[in-house]
């Protein structure tokens, strides 16, 4: 499952039905690559199975792993005029210890307009609760809301998306 969201609209559900013998794409049907990806998510399993699908999917030219949003956010802020340095993708978890998703998204909206470059970020959570779909929704910069477990065609279809 996993929710979409359109230009001044809310979040639309859709429901994956997923072929788990179909792992692999070939580089001509997927097109240009994201240059620069981001996880974030304290759960190391999490992070595994998200960097590995994009692999497989051939998704992303660099995939970059934080195990803390606090730690994402300084990378952010010192090096946020050089656009080869920030990601282009950020998958974040919402619930995460110290610094939550939901922290790191109310501090990156108050430093995103000091950044050379904008930065799409796609909820990867293991929550379908409405509280946290309409929370979600209140952030311009959540482009999707994208319910674990995650599938590759689901992946694919997001970064084809984004675009």
């Amino acid at each position: 499952m996993f929710l979409s969201k359109g230009r001044n609209t809310g979040f639309k559900l859709h429901f994956d039905f997923v072929n788990r013998d179909n792992f692999t794409t070939s580089k001509s049907s997927m097109g240009k690559k994201i240059p620069n990806v981001w996880i974030i998510d304290d759960d190391p399993m999490s992070s595994f199975m998200l960097k590995r699908l994009a692999e497989l999917g051939e998704l992303a030219d660099i995939i970059t792993i934080f195990n803390n949003a606090r730690g994402a956010l300084d990378y952010i802020e010192s090096h946020k005029k050089i656009d080869n340095q920030l990601p282009d993708i950020i998958f974040l978890d919402i619930y995460m210890p110290v610094t939550t998703g939901w922290d790191f998204l109310t501090k990156f909206k108050a430093i995103k307009d000091q950044l050379s470059k904008t930065i799409d970020i796609v909820i990867v959570s293991s929550s379908s609760h409405p509280k946290d779909l309409e929370q979600a929704d209140s952030f311009p910069e959540v482009v999707a809301y994208v319910v674990k477990p995650v599938s590759i065609e689901r992946l694919q279809e997001l970064v084809a998306e984004l675009r």
